[in-house]
Order: C-alpha cells, then sequence, then structure tokens
C-alpha cells in the first residue's frame, strides 16, 4: 500500500494535479476576495449589476463561440506524444485564429445585440453597454488563451500556473481599483478588460521562455501568424463545435442562465447573493479544474497509446478521489458559511447567501464525481454518445428547470441547477458500464488521432520547406 501511494506521489500526474491545484486555490481566493470587497464598493444592488453585466456577455460569448480549446488541447497532447510538431504548431494556430474570429463576432453581434437586451429585460441600457465593453476582453485576452492551451497540451503546468495566476492577480487590483475610483460597476467593467491586457502580455514573456525549457517543442509567434493564414478553420470546427455544445452548454447553465434568470424575476440584489453562494460552495471544488485540467491530456496520451488498463485505472482514481473530496469539503463549507458571511459581508448577505449555498451544495455532491468526464468523452472519442446523453438531460431538466423558477420564486433558479448538475450520474454511470462490459477495455475502437476528427487539419499538412500543417468577476 504504502510503496503504491509512493508511485502515486512520484507520479507526473500527481505533480501536474497538485501545480494546478495550488495555482486554483490562489485563483479561488483571489475571486472570492475581490467578491467581498466588491459589496462593500458596490452594494448589493451594484455588484448585481456588474454581475449581470458578466453574464450578458457570457451568454453571447457561448452561444457564438464554439469548444475549440479543450478540443485543441486533446490533439495537441496526441500529436506531441508522438513528436508530431507540424500538427501541434497546427493546432496551436487553428485556436489562435478560431480566437480571433469568434472574438470578433461576439464584439460585432454585441454591438448591436447587448444594449438593446439590457434594455428590453432588465430597463437598464447601461447594463447592456457594460457588457459590451466586456466584449473586448477575449480579443484582448487572446495570445493568453493561445499560451495556456499551448501549455496545457504539452503539461507545461507550472507555466499554466504562472499565467492564470499572474492574470489573476491583475485582474483583482484592477477591478477593484476600477471600482473604488467610480463607484460603479462602470469602473470594474473598465479594470476587468485593462486587465486582459496585462496578462495577455506576461503569457507571451512566459510562452518565450517556454519554448527553450528542453519541452516539446512549441511555434514561435510568426510561425504562429503565419500558418493562421492557411489554416482550415471550418473543416478544423467539426470536433470543436460538437464539444462546445457540450461545454458552453454546461457554462450557460451553470453560471449565466441563474444569474439572469434571478435578476428578472426578483432583482439584481439577490444575483449578488447567488453569486456570492456559488463563489463559497465553488471553494469546495478547488480540487476539480486542476485534476480535470491534468486529466484531458493525460486521458488523451493514454488513448494514443492505446493503452486502454491504463486509462481505466487513471479514470477511476480521478472519479473517486475528487468526488469524496468534494463532499468532505461541501460539508465542511456549509458548517463555515454563517460564520464566514456572517463577519465579512454586510449584514443583509447572510441568511440569502446560506440559503442558496445549501441547496447549490446539493447539487455540487455528484458533480464532484465528474471530475474527468468531459476528459473521457473527448480522449476516447465518445463525444457523440456525450452529446445523446447531455440532450437527454437537457429533456429532461430544462422543463423541470421552468417548474421550479415559476413555483419557486426565490430560489427556484438555485434548486433547477443542483437538478441539472445531478444529471452528470448519469454520464459516470454510462462510462463504467463502457469501461467495464469487457475485460480487456472496451474501447478497441479508433482513437481521436485515427478518426476523421483528429485528421480535419492532416489534410493542409505541409513540410517546413514550403508547405504549412493546417489545422471572470
Amino acid at each position: 500500500m504504502r510503496d503504491r501511494l509512493a508511485q502515486v506521489v512520484k507520479s507526473r500526474f500527481f505533480r501536474d494535479t497538485a501545480t494546478l491545484q495550488v495555482a486554483s486555490a490562489i485563483n479561488q481566493a483571489s475571486q472570492f476576495a475581490s467578491t467581498v470587497v466588491l459589496a462593500y464598493l458596490l452594494g448589493a444592488r451594484g455588484q448585481g449589476a456588474f454581475v449581470v453585466a458578466i453574464a450578458l456577455q457570457g451568454l453571447l460569448h457561448f452561444l457564438i463561440n464554439t469548444g475549440v480549446v479543450p478540443a485543441t488541447i486533446s490533439q495537441i497532447a496526441a500529436a506531441h506524444v508522438r513528436g508530431n510538431h507540424e500538427k501541434t504548431a497546427g493546432w496551436i494556430a487553428f485556436v489562435a485564429k478560431s480566437g480571433l474570429v469568434f472574438g470578433l463576432g461576439v464584439l460585432v453581434v454585441g454591438w448591436f445585440a447587448l444594449p438593446w437586451f439590457g434594455e428590453r429585460f432588465y430597463d437598464s441600457r447601461e447594463v447592456g453597454v457594460w457588457a459590451l465593453i466586456l466584449c473586448l476582453e477575449p480579443l484582448f485576452d487572446l495570445p493568453r488563451t493561445v499560451a495556456a492551451v499551448a501549455f496545457q497540451g504539452t503539461r507545461r503546468m507550472r507555466a499554466l500556473a504562472q499565467v492564470e495566476n499572474g492574470d489573476e492577480v491583475v485582474r483583482f487590483f484592477l477591478v477593484v481599483l476600477g471600482a473604488a475610483i467610480t463607484g460603479s460597476p462602470l469602473g470594474a467593467v473598465i479594470g476587468a478588460v485593462v486587465a486582459a491586457i496585462f496578462g495577455s502580455i506576461l503569457a507571451l514573456e512566459l510562452y518565450a521562455g517556454a519554448r527553450h525549457d528542453g519541452g516539446p517543442p512549441l511555434p514561435g509567434a510568426r510561425e504562429i501568424v503565419r500558418r493562421m493564414r492557411e489554416v482550415p478553420l471550418w473543416r478544423g470546427m467539426r470536433l470543436g463545435i460538437r464539444v462546445g455544445l457540450l461545454k458552453n452548454g454546461t457554462a450557460l447553465f451553470l453560471n449565466i442562465f441563474p444569474r439572469l434568470i434571478i435578476a428578472k424575476v426578483v432583482g439584481t440584489e439577490w444575483v449578488s447573493y447567488f453569486h456570492i453562494a456559488q463563489r463559497i460552495v465553488q471553494l469546495a471544488t478547488i480540487p476539480m479544474p486542476a485534476v480535470a485540467r491534468t486529466a484531458l491530456p493525460a486521458l488523451a496520451e493514454l488513448a494514443g497509446k492505446k493503452d486502454w488498463i491504463g486509462l481505466r485505472r487513471l479514470f477511476n482514481r480521478v472519479t473517486l478521489l475528487t468526488g469524496f473530496a468534494l463532499t468532505l469539503l461541501l460539508a465542511l463549507a456549509l458548517t463555515a458559511i454563517p460564520l464566514v458571511v456572517g463577519a465579512i459581508f454586510p449584514a443583509d448577505y447572510a441568511e440569502p447567501v446560506f440559503a442558496f449555498a445549501l441547496i447549490l451544495a446539493i447539487g455540487y455532491v455528484p458533480y464532484g464525481f465528474a471530475a474527468a468526464v468531459d476528459s473521457f468523452y473527448i480522449a476516447t472519442n465518445r463525444v457523440k454518445a456525450w452529446i445523446w446523453l447531455t440532450a437527454l438531460g437537457a429533456a429532461i431538466t430544462i422543463p423541470l428547470n421552468f417548474v421550479l423558477v415559476v413555483s419557486v420564486k426565490w430560489t427556484g433558479a438555485a434548486w433547477g441547477l443542483a437538478l441539472y448538475q445531478s444529471w452528470v450520474l448519469v454520464h459516470v454511470g454510462y462510462i463504467y458500464w463502457l469501461m467495464y462490459r469487457s475485460k480487456n477495455g472496451v474501447f478497441g475502437g479508433p482513437t481521436p488521432t485515427d478518426v476523421e476528427d483528429a485528421r480535419v487539419l492532416e489534410a493542409a499538412a505541409i513540410d517546413v520547406a514550403g508547405r504549412q500543417a493546417g489545422t471572470r468577476e
């Protein structure tokens, strides 16, 4: 037992997870601290308006953008483990070009839609204008996004952690500074946009250093720009669109829709209470992002090697450890919430925040056992099954969500979110059935690197001589 534990601790997966765990903890702490400070600077109504502006921008972003980032990470991981620099560089150029195209698309649509939407649904054109300003953030943030994808795909987790922590620290200070100077959500919005510029500058510096760290080769900025001109964007979107339907759908239901519904039904101050409750509960989920993001390239590498037994073993370990750990952390968080909220937030926050947190915790318990679900589907090319099961879940939970919102005015959106998150147990059950229906590991079929989804850029592959591989509050 001790030897096995020592092997786990010494494994690269454990080291990568620990690195991202620390980085995630720092980010969560910074985000929670900014939530506390903004509660005093802006008040419940002003803070709620800021959160609604972020949600409106996020709604437009997730409706237009696609899931190219997780899809690209899995392909970079599979390419670099085989030593294929051409495909690695092609996929990095692909995510850069797609991010630029969709970022511009979000900005153009937002110009016409967001101010009108804010005025029509929330009697506040101002909120829509703030959301429009936030549409600049993904464009300014593009270099950081590209660097983060390259780092995660090639398993440079220390560099990834440095990028994200540096970006978050700058964001905290500029958002708080903007709110303090203006006394308005507008200052916080401007601070968030300016922070994206500084985050990208930091990412470019770290990326330049990573190209000479002795790890897997990374393309230079000039090579990325050169490849962007010829990368077959729409051919490379097939896997991204399918993954995006799922990843974006999750983001919409977890973070966007509840805030917009609460703002419409009961007011922006209740958005603040919900937002803070979710922040506190999410402190217990700190292990989840680090484990999930480490699991994606790790599972993709095992799938690329066709090591199905190893893949099954890794999925088991990730699922059970994170699930039980999150359950324990949620119990501790709920115990501490009355004391913490009463001590550090304004007096009117305590009761509604605890009510929301108690409901949300019910949904986060099953969610804790799904840390590797998304990564499993992508790494084993089971995206189609992922889509069908998610569509079935949507068909069942969305009507029930509507009933809950209508019949339970104050907390209906939170109950609906808990119901939506509980559907992940169906995904976990399907994956275990899939893995254990055969003693030898069941996948035996093609992996993402063997099928068309992973070859979407291969038709445009060209050699170096003259051809190019195509490919926050």
